[in-house]
């Protein structure tokens, strides 16, 4: 089963549990998609795709400023988790497909 879809994420991160939507989209081994959540939207290019495994970064809006993300998952059935890894830590994501 293809990566590609919209999943329906829940993030735990130190400020507490936030919910979103991500969208992928793949290409060959390439992947692109965005992130939904409270503080907007925010894309990334250049991702990779390798099986049913995802990496990409972004640049997500934080209370303390712009942060740069580092997102690897998996995508299993209709479930995705990953971890996001930032310069203040990690956070743990988990979503269902929509």
């Amino acid at each position: 089963m293809s990566v590609t879809g919209t999943y329906k994420i829940q993030v735990k991160t130190p400020a507490g549990l936030q919910e979103g939507r991500m969208t992928l989209f793949v290409e060959g081994d390439s992947l692109t998609g965005m992130l939904d959540y409270s503080a907007g939207r925010c894309e990334f290019k250049n991702g990779k795709v390798k099986g049913n495994a995802v990496e990409f970064t972004t640049k997500i809006n934080t209370p303390i400023g712009h942060l740069k993300a580092l997102v690897t998952g998996v995508v299993k059935g209709d479930s995705f988790s990953g971890i996001a890894k930032l310069p203040i830590g990690s956070a743990k994501i988990n979503g269902i497909r929509e």
